[in-house]
């Protein structure tokens, strides 16, 4: 099939082929790229719990050094927090380093602390910031010490003063809030003087610090990090420093992996297909004539300068010009582009077409002998002629030669004299020589 058309043929292989790289290579890419911040996510989080704990540690330097003061039964404000007292006694002065730990703690968790709450030993008194309705409720109920007991013998801290390595405090598994409905954990922190314990720092931190972490990192790396994964996701589960159950629990989300990566394919594809079809198109205007998409002769000419020995057609329109002058311009050129056509059909793909000039064509074959020759210019000349274009009956006049020693300007020459000769003996006619 004549080499021209290729040029014409558009499928979508093309297309799908180099989109199925971009987007393995991309979604990959990506992939990898969330699985190395799933890591850094992970040791980033556990930094932050960690220095929840430090500075909730650095609170018991306050609660020993503050003073106190004698406020009666019932329940009072200080600085915002609420002070619930069950019987008149001496109460520290808190509220003002509850205040400085929540300051702290609201930065490290994005605001994401519920209530702090620190209950005096014995439990005639506590501490709540803020005073919400479901703790105090509780706390009417509490007996003297129950509260203590309660929560140190279920969470295991006693005598947590005696430790040298190792957690002093506890992180809850994660629990909905009877009243609220809020999910939470709450961080429980003994105060140990001289192995008596004289309070309990307990912080309800919302189980929405997880998810707001991960928006946030989400957001600033362009990460498709979540929590709680399926089994089929790359994930990390570790239990959270000082805590036993509910593990933080996160991976990539490989359905957001292909579905980020689809829009970057797609577009790196479109790109790479316009700019492969441009070079394309600039290529072809460069090697080929627009109307008839044979080889243009300033750039095949050098070519044939370059080759030795020849089987070559030189094919001229009859009457060409009269065609114009009757039937204008544009049928003229409509006349040219089927006729291209006619001879494409007539040629093999190695062949060499050129569009040489206004009407004038020529043909360059392989492996022909001078009988061979002939009859492929007959056929032509027979294709060309056997049916009108236009209404419009179009012959041709033929010169050719077949030499292994001439050079192209001579083959040109004695093939342009057997045009010459077809011409002379009266046109639509070829002659070889």
């Amino acid at each position: 099939m004549f080499e021209k058309i290729t040029y014409q043929n558009k499928t979508l292989i093309p297309f799908i082929k180099p989109f199925v790289l971009f987007f393995t290579i991309i979604s990959s890419g990506y992939f990898a790229y969330n699985a190395y911040h799933l890591e850094k996510f992970y040791k980033k989080y556990f930094k932050t719990i960690n220095s929840v704990y430090s500075v909730s540690r650095r609170f018991s330097s306050f609660y020993n050094n503050t003073d106190t003061r004698l406020i009666s039964k019932g329940q009072q404000y200080f600085n915002g927090v609420s002070v619930v007292i069950n019987h008149t006694s001496e109460v520290k002065n808190l509220s003002k380093g509850i205040n400085l730990l929540r300051d702290q703690l609201d930065q490290l968790t994005d605001n994401n602390i519920w209530t702090i709450a620190v209950f005096d030993n014995p439990a005639t008194h506590a501490h709540f910031d803020p005073a919400r309705t479901q703790y105090l409720e509780s706390y009417k109920n509490y007996e003297k010490n129950s509260v203590i007991k309660r929560i140190i013998d279920k969470e295991g801290l006693g005598e947590t003063y005696s430790y040298f390595y190792g957690c002093n405090m506890k992180m809850t598994e994660k629990y909905v809030e009877d009243g609220s409905n809020q999910a939470i954990r709450t961080l429980y922190y003994p105060i140990y003087n001289n192995r008596k314990l004289d309070a309990l720092l307990a912080i309800d931190i919302k189980n929405n610090i997880l998810n707001d972490a991960l928006e946030n990192y989400n957001n600033k790396y362009k990460t498709v990090l979540y929590s709680n994964p399926s089994k089929y996701d790359f994930s990390i589960k570790k239990l959270l420093p000082c805590s036993n159950q509910d593990p933080f629990y996160v991976g990539v989300n490989l359905y957001n992996i292909l579905k980020y990566s689809l829009i970057p394919a797609l577009s790196l594809t479109f790109f790479i297909y316009w700019l492969t079809e441009k070079i394309k198109t600039r290529k072809f205007s460069l090697q080929r004539d627009l109307m008839t998409h044979f080889y243009r002769r300033d750039y095949y000419e050098k070519k044939l300068h370059a080759q030795k020995g020849f089987c070559l057609l030189i094919i001229d329109i009859d009457h060409f010009k009269s065609i114009n002058d009757t039937y204008g311009h544009e049928v003229g050129d409509e006349v040219i582009r089927k006729l291209a056509e006619r001879l494409g059909r007539c040629i093999r793909q190695s062949d060499i077409a050129i569009r040489w000039g206004g009407e004038e064509f020529i043909l360059s074959f392989t492996s022909m002998t001078k009988e061979q020759l002939k009859l492929k210019a007959e056929k032509i000349r027979h294709v060309v002629q056997v049916s009108p274009i236009h209404n419009i009956t179009v012959n041709i006049s033929i010169g050719g030669t077949v030499s292994d020693t001439l050079s192209f300007s001579e083959a040109y020459k004695v093939s342009d004299d057997a045009l010459y000769q077809s011409k002379h003996n009266g046109r639509n006619q070829s002659t070889i020589v």
